[in-house]
């Protein structure tokens, strides 16, 4: 949430910041967290004065956070609940978190999160009376305040809107895991003026209850007269929604988590009207490839409103860890992940991320190396993401107490002709590789100088093409006191790279 003092309020759970960590999964002894951001620019943010806010789930088992709004100097974090805890198996499938549970209400902070007042709502008897504690539909659950730039400058009528997903169909009509944290079948809208006894208070509300004889929308004090703004059933799950001010439209970002645990698949849609009617922009499937929570900060849109940055995390289950990154699009991760997205007009040229472009065969490679640190990953050199320690250790490879002599090697299965090479050091100010060799299956080999020491920069490294099938990278020389050697990223280039720039 945007505030006026130009920093951005936000919510946080199951994670960590600094040393303080949120877990919402804990019954009675469940927590949310929350932080500020600080930034301009998407790549270079501080997240700091982490805390937690505590909130028993009881009789559920999880509480979350969802709605987040910082309006007129006051906080206010809404949650919502989850059931039952954790991994469920059904049918031979596993299921997380499968029941959605109602939306609690708002935990409110006149001080920056310094202290807060805690929701007056409970699990047992949340803000509208729904419940899904025997899996019951629910209508509004995870719901997030539509973003209306800095301190709701571009909302309509001054009101605070939220959005949620949701269900009617009830458990006898579904299968087991539809309306839960990330799967559901409706979007539904709602609106009430901010104010610290306004945002707690069910009478005053207002619920999008469909559209008269002109087409014009209805809006009810009656919590069932609700209907939903946009229905796909089985494929809508965690919404939010941005508005483009220089556009002139609402973006919503919706999240199909189909099991739960598999493949997430999300989309982008557009309407003129906060009721709609929406119109998909783009549909990616497998996104993350399991991400979930995407929205677009309004804090990052462009002039043109043609640039925008997509937020969201991704990764969480336990077939994604393990040794083998599932990145899609590359350095997505369990975490804060940020990427910048363009709108193309069906006629412009479309211009494609060196990163992702078919030329980088490095992600065709089986990766070796000659030792790993316990906490990075070989396999982090070809995310995508030149990042690492501290912003972003997940995404950069270090060994184990290594200097000169550590080495990676890449083998493909058949061979490939390249011409050009990648190379980022590790970002942190400790370790520093001053020299190298790059050594090909065909005889050859290329002296490297040191790589550039600063977040980001990389050396590249031209050459005649050459068919290979595999190349190594020896490191010859480090800087002094350097711990654990390593890169942040490497990325080789097929001779038809220049073709395609």
């Amino acid at each position: 949430s945007w505030a006026a003092d130009d920093r951005m309020y936000s919510c946080l759970t199951d994670g960590r910041v600094e040393n303080v960590v949120a877990n919402s999964g804990n019954g009675d002894k469940a927590v949310v967290g929350h932080a500020v951001i600080i930034g301009d620019d998407p790549l270079h943010l501080q997240v700091v004065e982490p805390g937690t806010i505590p909130g028993s789930a009881l009789p559920y088992q999880g509480r979350y956070p969802s709605a987040n709004l910082y309006y007129d100097g006051i906080w206010y974090i809404g949650t919502y609940c989850l059931a039952p805890a954790g991994r469920v198996t059904r049918d031979d499938v596993i299921y997380n978190w499968p029941w959605l549970g109602p939306f609690v209400g708002f935990h409110v902070s006149r001080d920056g999160g310094k202290t807060w007042s805690p929701c007056p709502h409970t699990p047992a008897k949340p803000l509208f009376g729904e419940s899904g504690l025997e899996g019951q539909p629910v209508k509004i659950g995870a719901a997030h305040v539509v973003d209306f730039g800095r301190e709701l400058e571009h909302s309509p009528d001054r009101k605070v809107y939220l959005v949620s997903h949701g269900a009617s169909r009830g458990p006898e009509n579904r299968r087991f895991a539809y309306n839960s944290w990330i799967t559901g079948d409706e979007i539904y809208l709602l609106r009430v003026p901010p104010g610290i006894e306004s945002m707690n208070d069910p009478q005053a509300y207002e619920f999008y209850a469909g559209e008269d004889a002109g087409g014009n929308p209805i809006w009810s004090k009656e919590f069932h007269h609700i209907r939903p703004i946009v229905r796909w059933d089985d494929n809508m799950g965690c919404v939010t929604i941005t508005y483009n001010a220089p556009l002139k439209r609402y973006f919503m970002c919706v999240t199909d988590g189909t099991n739960t645990t598999g493949f997430f698949n999300s989309y982008l849609l557009e309407a003129e009207r906060i009721t709609g009617p929406y119109r998909i922009v783009k549909y990616l499937r497998h996104f993350g490839e399991q991400a979930y929570f995407l929205n677009l900060p309004s804090r990052f849109i462009s002039p043109d409103g043609r640039t925008m940055w997509l937020c969201y995390a991704a990764n969480f289950a336990a077939n994604w860890g393990g040794n083998k990154i599932r990145s899609n699009p590359p350095g997505s991760r369990y975490g804060m992940c940020l990427q910048e997205i363009k709108l193309i007009g069906r006629d412009e040229p479309v211009e494609r991320s060196p990163w992702m472009s078919a030329q980088n065969v490095v992600r065709q490679a089986k990766i070796s190396v000659s030792s790993v640190h316990p906490d990075y990953r070989a396999e982090a050199i070809c995310d995508g993401s030149a990042s690492g320690f501290p912003t972003n250790p997940a995404s950069e490879w270090a060994s184990h107490g290594e200097g000169a002599t550590a080495f990676v090697r890449l083998t493909w299965d058949s061979p490939v002709t390249i011409e050009s090479i990648w190379l980022f050091d590790r970002p942190n100010q400790l370790d520093q590789i001053t020299g190298g060799m790059l050594v090909f299956s065909d005889g050859s080999t290329i002296s490297v100088p040191a790589l550039p020491d600063g977040p980001g920069e990389g050396l590249e490294v031209r050459f005649a093409p050459r068919q290979i099938t595999w190349l190594a990278f020896v490191i010859t020389d480090v800087k002094p006191g350097t711990p654990n050697v390593g890169l942040a990223e490497i990325a080789v280039f097929s001779a038809a790279i220049n073709e395609s720039q």
